[in-house]
């Protein structure tokens, strides 16, 4: 399945998908056993900030992506990774998150240790106010 197939809407169900939305556009959620899946189209405008933050050449991170307008969660809470260039179609972001990350999170804060209790001071060691 091509990222196009997987949009809702009518460009979903079977007309042409132009080559650059009007805004940005987001596919269907799809997994496999490891990852859940996602894709991003961008506008013309959002596409050409994106070439000029990573010239084509490299991912985006959390903050780029959002930046750019794109929207899944949470700011760092929901896992999601930009992990391939489309190269025939750069505007498509392809997006992905392991299937048990928000349980991994979870554990991950559940197993912290919790920040030591701040000491009470006895009041005999508490410093007295002085009348002046």
């Amino acid at each position: 399945i091509g990222p196009h197939n997987l949009f809702s809407g009518p460009q979903g169900s079977g007309g042409a998908m132009p080559a650059y939305p009007d805004e940005i556009q987001y596919s269907l959620k799809y997994e496999d056993d490891v990852y859940e899946y996602r894709h991003v189209l961008l506008p013309k405008s959002n596409a050409k900030a994106m070439l000029m933050i990573t010239k084509g050449r490299r991912l985006l991170e959390e903050d780029e992506w959002r930046v750019l307008g794109v929207q899944q969660s949470a700011p760092g809470r929901l896992g999601w990774k930009h992990y391939e260039i489309h190269r025939p179609e750069p505007h498509v972001l392809l997006f992905r998150k392991e299937l048990n990350w928000s349980q991994q999170q979870a554990q991950f804060y559940e197993d912290a240790p919790m920040a030591p209790a701040v000491p009470e001071v006895p009041e005999a060691q508490q410093p007295t106010q002085v009348d002046g």
